[in-house]
């Protein structure tokens, strides 16, 4: 494959930083990367495994030279740190992300950005509920939707090397505004956190046993409540930047297990069964 840049900047190497970079080195898209992140120590573990070429704990050091910049920090800190970063990037420099809420970040940073850089909303809808860069794998994105949520201001060529950037790894990229993207993305990846984590803590609180039931739980639940595992203070922050969304979709969630509840409450088998099988249907037709 082509080089699509000399060198690329990673700010915050986990799971999906990490493994972008494991991707960029082992395919030979880039011809540096660069981490940056603030335990320096952790950074250099990684340096010395073959992960990134160079880390960095402040922003001043070695990204003057850099081509473009993904911020792969929870979602709550992304416009901080591209507006920290960006007074040491040169003309031409192009910033991306890759966080699961886009409006809140796009809308603050497309007044503030100064002249000559470009901002580019991204979102690679891949990962597992573990975290750090040792959880990291190369192919995390093949065969994945990375959305990304350009406006009427960005510019054509930024665009064009961001979307060449995650289709080289395999994604398959779609453009969206970021409104549609921050309410699909409530519902089909949001909203089942939400529940995973609810359901859990209700296990945990039902006092109507003396012993710790999940001891119990089998492949079921453990397949389902997978997510409840993910990172507490990453998800928190999600929740909070797509509330409204995230709302919404718990309110239409609530509404249909209340119909569960009912149709169980009334013994009401033909509806139960109804039920259930639109669920079947429409889960056979993912």
């Amino acid at each position: 494959m082509n080089v699509i840049f000399n060198h690329v900047a990673i700010v915050g190497l986990g799971l999906i930083g990490g493994s972008l970079a494991r991707d960029l080195k082992e395919k030979k898209l880039v011809g540096k990367v660069s981490a940056y992140g603030r335990n320096i120590e952790r950074l250099k573990a990684a340096r010395s495994l073959g992960l990134v070429d160079a880390c960095y704990e402040r922003f001043e050091d070695g990204i003057a030279d850099v081509d473009a910049v993904v911020i792969a920090t929870p979602v709550g800190m992304i416009a901080e740190q591209a507006l920290a970063l960006a007074p040491y990037l040169r003309q031409g420099t192009i910033i991306t992300d890759v966080g699961s809420v886009k409006g809140p970040i796009v809308s603050a940073l497309e007044s503030r950005m100064p002249e000559g850089l470009s901002f580019i909303g991204g979102h690679p809808i891949a990962g597992t509920e573990n975290s750090g860069y040792e959880a990291s794998c190369a192919g995390l994105f093949e065969n994945r939707v990375c959305i990304l949520t350009p406006t009427r201001n960005t510019d054509a060529r930024a665009l064009e090397l961001v979307q060449s950037l995650w289709a080289a790894v395999g994604s398959r990229v779609v453009l969206m505004d970021v409104e549609t993207h921050d309410k699909i993305i409530a519902a089909i990846s949001h909203l089942p956190h939400m529940v995973a984590f609810a359901l859990v803590n209700a296990l945990v609180e039902m006092k109507d046993f003396e012993q710790n039931i999940l001891q119990y739980s089998a492949g079921g639940f453990r397949d389902f409540t997978r997510i409840a595992a993910s990172d507490p203070v990453m998800w928190r922050d999600i929740a909070l930047m797509n509330r409204d969304n995230l709302l919404t979709t718990i309110d239409f969630f609530l509404r249909s297990l209340g119909e569960l509840k009912d149709a169980i409450q009334e013994s009401n088998g033909s509806r139960l069964e109804a039920l259930f099988r639109q669920s079947q249907d429409a889960r056979r037709g993912i």
